[in-house]
């Protein structure tokens, strides 16, 4: 989701944290690929690309499905002379090793790199997916000799619908980082809450941290519930590592990184008051990821050779 723009660009890098066991330093502010893949014009987005480097932003996610295929080729476009200087993600929805060794091969050409540094399985959402993806020939198979062969550094789990399924996967692998939904609204939504149930598990492993739907993909300023800068600035005090956010304009990077350098930790009661806020709102309509039904998403598209 974008963020307003309307600020001045101030002089200074954007702080960086420490992505988890990976030992990376991250930039609390990272770009998220699908308004760049969703531009219409490769120049543009090749820009914005660029401007968010030129900001200090060093950490760029990305995944191989749709809009987010063309991001990584304008991210290859756009970084790569500067390979060493920035930390690039990428996620799989496949389950097999065939079909997610498809999707690293394409990753790494976009890309224009040798070598991903945090590979993502994405989308974690029931019990039946986590035994896909550890079944025999399966995606973790891929991934270990990936990493192995050097074409992968890092390893860490997505998903949005269900904390307790996020919660069991990272028990049964060490994964090095997590991505997950972390904003006001799902603080406020305690009984589904990534922040409450799932946050404080990801932090005793030593994962890094990325939280993405800050925003709540636009519901949370569509209801005029917080500002941008109330809802960054919460999710920033959380113990996360960056925080994910679309730009498909210059002006919006400018935006965010103004607001990324100005960020003061909240207090506790601060934090406390935008809980209480949200409560009177909607929270299940404005989180629908949360109560969407993956039952039987078993198709060929994710698991079969």
């Amino acid at each position: 989701m974008q963020a307003a723009a309307g600020l001045a660009m101030a002089a200074g890098p954007l702080t960086r944290r420490t992505l988890g066991k990976t030992g990376l330093q991250v930039s609390i502010l990272g770009l998220g690929g699908a308004p760049i893949g969703n531009l219409p014009d490769h120049t543009a987005a090749v820009d914005v690309v660029k401007a968010c480097y030129d900001a200090g932003v060093n950490y760029f996610d990305t995944a191989s499905a749709g809009a987010y295929g063309l991001s990584q080729t304008r991210y290859g476009a756009a970084l790569g002379g500067v390979r060493d200087k920035v930390v690039l993600s990428t996620k799989t929805r496949h389950r097999t090793w065939t079909q997610a060794e498809l999707d690293l091969t394409q990753s790494l050409t976009n890309l224009k790199t040798d070598h991903i540094d945090l590979y993502q399985i994405h989308n974690v959402i029931n019990d039946e997916d986590i035994e896909f993806i550890f079944a025999r020939r399966g995606v973790m198979e891929m991934v270990e000799k990936a990493r192995r062969d050097g074409k992968i550094r890092f390893v860490g789990v997505t998903g949005h619908t269900d904390p307790a399924i996020l919660n069991k996967i990272i028990s049964r692998y060490s994964f090095d980082t997590i991505l997950m939904p972390l904003s006001v609204t799902d603080g406020a939504n305690k009984p589904k809450s990534f922040e409450a149930q799932t946050l404080p598990l990801a932090k005793k492993l030593g994962m890094g941290i990325v939280a993405m739907k800050t925003l709540g993909a636009g519901a949370v300023l569509k209801a005029k519930a917080a500002t941008v800068n109330e809802s960054l600035s919460y999710v920033w005090t959380l113990p996360v590592s960056t925080a994910i956010l679309g730009c498909s304009e210059v002006a919006h990077v400018r935006g965010n990184a103004e607001m990324a350098r100005a960020f003061r930790p909240l207090t506790a009661d601060g934090m406390d008051a935008l809980r209480r806020r949200m409560e009177s709102y909607p929270l299940y309509a404005m989180e629908p990821w949360k109560r969407m039904s993956h039952e039987g998403r078993a198709g060929a598209e994710y698991r079969a050779d």
